[in-house]
């Protein structure tokens, strides 16, 4: 096949045929406005994130949208993948030709004078060699295109690409569904249900915020209508795929083979020359059966038989491909936070779950999960908003659970998924507020509790109950 006619069978719309329901799905995720909300700027979009987030889905979403939304030309509008072998089956293939044709053959339009904006969308672009050099070409000789373009980790958006792209790349990071997500996701697909729109924590009103959730807290029938839902949640997790298939037994299957192995062995394995590959999915189940303990690199290298070096790097790809999350403990010295012992946790509670073969949640492991799941919330927030995210563990052993480092001040976060909450349980953070309120860098203003149901605020600590704290 040329590239003319892969151009011509993968780009339907040009014939005036509408995009097939079943890429568009019945629901849009809540990154779908910020792409929108950013076509008409002029740096190139970049749509990051783990394989089967549904990237591909809100690509044809967005294209949708250009098409009936903003009546743009059918044919001004290009698709294509970085790994379609038609296109590039080999290393000399070059995005460049796939442009060219593009252009002189069904655009018919001299690039360097283009009678109105183009939209390329390339798919999994980091499959393509020197792709960011190209685009960086593009985008210096001002050309009248918006790219828009997708990769499985910021490993393979931003390796090499840093310097070459910096000031003309903008970013949205797409993760498995948070919770606030996943309810409206259910809602949608299995109970039927209009959407429940839970107020956003507002961390620079907290006083506000916690206010604007009493309505829903005192509400019974919708309270047990959303922690019905976090049952499943906590089992299965925020990949969007699972309305696909509910089924336990084959969704573990399903994100063990095709999110955690092909993820590894083909997404990792692209980048990077790796011996061992079949390490870092040791790696992946270790950690999920060690979840919420610390670590120091060199402990952990007699478990793998490779040195601290390459343990540091493979646990640096995971972390990158947003399968793991690492935390340092927080310190003002620099020097302590690296020697530190490290936290690490999968990033997705049901990749989790689906390591252990974990079919069943019960009281005893309900804590970690949903601590795991509020570091992944703080991590999707820190990505965002290109904010810090620690552990706290000092010489007397007090601990918290996570510190949200956002440059103007230091936000405690102690999860304590119990029925219960004893004075022990919070001194620590206490402690913590009382000894960083007054300082003038990393002042400490409050605290935040993430209970399993208690809901109320005792002097600089507000207790918010999981299902309720949507950031």
């Amino acid at each position: 096949m040329d590239i003319k006619q892969s151009l011509v069978t993968n780009n339907l719309w040009w014939k005036n045929e509408k995009i097939n329901s079943k890429f568009l799905l019945g629901r849009k995720r809540n990154e779908f406005e910020s792409i929108i909300n950013r076509l008409d700027e002029k740096r190139i979009l970049s749509i990051i994130g783990p394989r089967r987030v549904g990237k591909s889905t809100l690509i044809y979403q967005t294209i949708n949208y250009l098409l009936e939304e903003k009546k743009i030309d059918r044919k001004r509008i290009l698709l294509f993948s970085g790994d379609d072998p038609s296109l590039f089956f080999d290393e000399n293939d070059k995005l460049s030709d796939v442009l060219e044709v593009y252009f002189n053959e069904i655009l018919e339009e001299n690039i360097s004078n283009i009678s109105s904006k183009v939209y390329i969308f390339i798919d999994e672009i980091h499959f393509i060699k020197n792709w960011q050099n190209y685009l960086k070409v593009y985008f210096d000789r001002k050309y009248n295109i918006k790219f828009i373009v997708t990769g499985s980790s910021s490993i393979h958006l931003f390796k090499d690409a840093n310097e070459s792209l910096l000031g003309r790349i903008e970013n949205i990071y797409v993760l498995p569904l948070t919770f606030n997500q996943f309810i409206n996701f259910h809602r949608t697909y299995v109970s039927k249900k209009d959407d429940i729109i839970l107020p956003k924590f507002d961390l620079d009103n907290p006083n506000q915020s916690f206010k604007a959730l009493e309505d829903i807290y005192y509400n019974e029938n919708l309270k047990l209508d959303i922690q019905k839902v976090l049952n499943e949640y906590i089992l299965v997790g925020g990949y969007p795929e699972y309305f696909e298939e509910r089924d336990i037994t084959i969704w573990q299957r399903r994100l063990a083979d095709d999110i955690i192995t092909r993820g590894i062995y083909k997404d990792i394995l692209t980048m990077y020359n790796i011996k061992s590959p079949e390490i870092l999915e040791k790696l992946m189940y270790y950690i999920a059966d060690n979840g919420s303990q610390t670590f120091s690199y060199s402990g952990m290298t007699g478990n793998f038989g490779i040195d601290t070096v390459t343990l540091i790097s493979y646990i640096g790809y995971l972390k990158q491909a947003f399968l793991i999350n690492v935390l340092e403990n927080y310190s003002t010295n620099i020097g302590k936070i690296i020697r530190s012992n490290k936290k690490l946790g999968i990033l997705d509670n049901g990749i989790q779950n689906s390591l252990l073969k974990r079919k069943h949640i019960d009281s005893n492991n309900a804590g970690h999960i949903v601590e795991s799941m509020t570091d992944f919330d703080i991590r999707l927030l820190c990505e965002k908003e290109n904010y810090n995210q620690y552990y706290y563990r000092n010489s007397d052993k007090e601990e918290i659970d996570i510190i949200l480092d956002r440059k103007i001040d230091i936000i405690p976060i102690e999860i304590k998924y119990t029925n219960q909450i004893e004075t022990s349980d919070t001194k620590a953070i206490k402690k913590f507020i009382s000894k960083n309120k007054d300082n003038k860098v990393g002042k400490t203003k409050y605290g935040i509790i993430v209970t399993k149901n208690i809901y109320k605020k005792e002097d600089d600590l507000y207790y918010i109950p999981y299902w309720l704290f949507n950031l």
